[in-house]
């Protein structure tokens, strides 16, 4: 039978493989950022949109993308044309702690309790 000491040691162990992990992964997409601006650069100076390798081939292309210039006008735009879908249904946690701790009342919104286990290692 395993004891609650076992499995809280266990969970650490399978926590630091994981925090290792996450940490080559943080290294080797900071390495990929480099090569992906390296190869695009070589790519422009060249004058070219396609390259290729034994291994793999790439193309670069130009899209648009939204960027806001002023978040007023935005909002206002959206809420005059009930465009929400514009907008990303999420909620923020620590502003709604922060408006709720005040006693603000928020329309449509309510508290749920969702549990989570917290484990700190020694």
């Amino acid at each position: 039978m395993t004891t609650l000491a076992e499995l809280i040691d266990a969970f650490v162990a399978e926590k630091n493989k994981r925090d290792d992990l996450q940490e080559q992964v943080k290294e080797c997409t900071e390495r990929m950022a480099v090569l992906e601006k390296d190869i695009m650069k070589t790519m422009s100076d060249a004058g070219i949109t396609q390259a290729g390798s034994d291994k793999a081939s790439c193309h670069m292309r130009e899209t648009q993308q939204p960027a806001i210039e002023d978040w007023s006008q935005f909002y206002d735009y959206v809420a005059k044309t009930n465009q929400f879908e514009l907008l990303h249904k999420r909620l923020s946690s620590t502003a709604f702690k922060e408006r709720w701790d005040a006693g603000e009342n928020i329309p449509g919104t309510k508290a749920i309790s969702v549990w989570d286990l917290r484990i700190v290692r020694k």
